[in-house]
C-alpha cells in the first residue's frame, strides 16, 4: 500500500486525507493518506528522514514550514528554486524531490474564475513562501502594480530583492499608508482564513480601499474579508483541489488526475 502525509502545523482542520483517501478510492488506488502534525524544525528533519526508510511516496507540505525545506531536498523543480517555498515532496530511491504545486493550483484558480491579471494593480497579504509563488505568478502574467502588506517587513524586502533578476524595477513595492491604491485585488497568501484565532487587525490598514477582486487561497474560514469592500470574493477551493491534482500526478508520474473531476472533488470542501 502506498503511503503519503500532509505535515504542518496546524494540520488537524487540513481537508487533505478526505480528499486524497477519497481520490484513491474512486481510481481504485490501494493508498493511505494522513495528517501529521510538526510542532518544529527538528521534528522535521526526523521526519523526513523517517520517511525515506519507512515507505513513504509522498508529502504535502503546508504553513509554516514551505521554506524550511531547501536544505532536506536533493533535487527541485524551476518554481520552487525561485520561490524558495516547497508543499509537494516525492520520495524515489533514497532521495528527496521538491516541488511547488501552489503556483499551479493559484494559476487554475485564476482561469477558471476568468480573472484578467495582466496590467492589475495587487496587494498581497503576507510574505511567506505562498506569497513568494502568487508574486512569481503575477510577475510572469505581467501585473503592472504588486504592493506586499506583511507584518514582516524584512521578509517583505527579501522578496523584493530577490525578484529584483526577473522583474522590472520598481513594480513590487510595500504597502504605503499615505499611497491612493484604486482598482486593486486583493490576494491574501497568510494563515487568515486558515488558522482560527489568526490576529486580523492587519485587514484594518486597507478598509478603506474598494477592491476589485478578493482572492484568499485559503478556504476553511470564509468570513474573514466580509467587512472588507469589493466587487467580488473568490476563496480557495479550486486551487486546494488542483494542487492535490499536482501531487498525484507528480506522486504517480502520470497524467492520472485526468481521470477526476473537479467540480466533484471541490464538493467535498464545502
Amino acid at each position: 500500500m502506498y503511503k503519503f502525509k500532509v505535515i504542518g502545523s496546524p494540520v488537524s482542520q487540513s481537508k487533505s486525507p478526505e480528499i486524497f483517501n477519497f481520490i484513491f478510492n474512486t481510481l481504485d488506488i490501494k493508498a493511505n493518506y494522513q495528517a501529521v502534525e510538526i510542532t518544529n524544525l527538528h521534528e522535521l528533519k526526523e521526519f523526513i528522514k523517517k520517511s525515506k526508510k519507512n515507505g513513504t511516496l509522498g508529502l504535502n507540505i503546508t504553513m509554516p514550514y514551505k521554506e524550511q525545506l531547501n536544505s532536506l531536498i536533493n533535487r527541485r523543480d524551476n518554481v520552487s528554486r525561485i520561490t524558495q517555498s516547497i508543499n509537494c515532496i516525492k520520495i524515489f530511491n533514497n532521495k528527496i524531490i521538491g516541488y511547488n504545486n501552489d503556483y499551479f493550483g493559484f494559476k487554475k484558480l485564476i482561469e477558471i474564475n476568468k480573472i484578467n491579471i495582466e496590467n492589475s494593480n495587487n496587494i498581497v497579504l503576507g510574505s511567506g513562501g505562498s506569497a513568494r509563488t502568487i508574486i512569481l505568478y503575477l510577475i510572469n502574467n505581467k501585473a503592472k502594480n504588486i504592493t506586499i502588506l506583511a507584518r514582516n517587513k524584512d521578509t517583505s524586502l527579501k522578496i523584493i530583492e530577490n525578484f529584483k533578476i526577473i522583474n522590472k524595477p520598481g513594480s513590487i513595492k510595500l504597502y504605503d499608508e499615505n499611497s491612493v491604491y484604486k482598482n486593486y485585488n486583493l490576494i491574501n497568501c497568510t494563515p487568515i482564513g486558515l488558522k482560527k484565532n489568526t490576529s486580523k487587525t492587519i485587514l484594518s490598514r486597507v478598509s478603506h480601499i474598494d477592491f476589485n477582486f478578493i482572492i484568499d487561497i485559503n478556504y476553511i474560514y470564509k468570513n474573514d474579508f466580509l467587512k472588507l469592500s469589493y466587487k467580488k470574493i473568490i476563496t480557495g477551493e479550486t486551487m486546494f483541489v488542483f494542487q492535490a491534482f499536482k501531487s498525484l500526478d507528480i506522486w504517480f508520474e502520470s497524467n492520472i488526475s485526468d481521470k477526476l473531476d473537479y467540480m466533484e472533488i471541490q464538493k467535498l470542501l464545502c
